[in-house]
């Protein structure tokens, strides 16, 4: 098995760099892009400078940092409970204009509590 020894500053720039993408992030998702766009954009737009500035193996690192972490991982309570009451806000606004037979008060109450719709 081959070891791979990593320089510890390399590492912590990696983490520095991957902390302000993710803040980055979260801020894009906040004023309403999806996650994965917001992810796609931020990387655009900072991967080459991290590359200039800091280097390959460090700049590397905080791109698959930030490619192997799950929605869930990324974006902070705040930002989920934005993105989820967005969701809602548009199936009720779909419910009322273009299916108005299924906007039942049931459905609107699941709309409340579970963030989608019944049926």
């Amino acid at each position: 098995m081959a070891r791979i020894f990593v320089d510890p500053s390399i590492r912590n720039c990696a983490q520095a760099l991957l902390m302000e993408a993710l803040e980055d992030v979260n801020r894009r998702v906040s004023c309403g892009d999806s996650f994965w766009a917001a992810r796609t954009r931020v990387l655009e737009m900072h991967a080459n400078e991290w590359v200039r500035l800091y280097g390959k193996d460090a700049a590397d690192q905080a791109v698959r940092g930030l490619h192997m972490l799950a929605p869930a991982e990324v974006l902070d309570r705040e930002t989920r409970r934005t993105v989820r009451n967005r969701e809602v806000a548009e199936c009720r606004a779909h419910l009322a204009a273009r299916d108005p037979k299924r906007n039942t008060w049931i459905n609107r109450a699941w709309l409340s509590l579970f963030g989608m719709r019944l049926y």
